[in-house]
């Protein structure tokens, strides 16, 4: 079961993630669209998937890549939730309306940790 939830998660994470890389329009759109609960929910997504890409660190070769991703993501998510959603919202807008090649980098990323975790068994 948990297996299927990580390999779903790794789907939507490189199929957001894609889009983002193809038409980084996308995320100023999802970023002014964004509401409290898809913010709580994004926030607890990131802290849900640090903690998977720590607990499956010890089972992939590339271990420290893992443990460093994992903790990045966590701490992402975590300071989502302390910062609150005014500032999150408003920090989301600022980073979505600046370069698209920042933004095509940071689904690129997307990408990538899409791929670890559909890499995980």
């Amino acid at each position: 079961m948990i297996k299927v939830f990580i390999w779903l998660l790794g789907i939507a994470i490189v199929i957001l993630s894609v889009a983002v890389v193809a038409k980084p329009q996308l995320a100023r759109n999802l970023s002014e669209r964004l509401n409290e609960t898809g913010y709580a929910f994004s926030a607890w997504t990131r802290i849900t998937v640090g903690l998977i890409l720590l607990l499956i660190a010890d089972t992939r070769h590339w271990y420290i890549l893992f443990n460093a991703l994992g903790v990045l993501v966590l701490l992402s998510g975590a300071y989502m939730l302390q910062i609150g959603f005014e500032r999150g919202k408003a920090l989301a807008i600022k980073i979505s309306r600046g370069n698209e090649n920042f933004l095509r980098i940071s689904g690129v990323i997307g990408v990538i940790l899409g791929l670890m975790l559909l890499s995980a068994r």
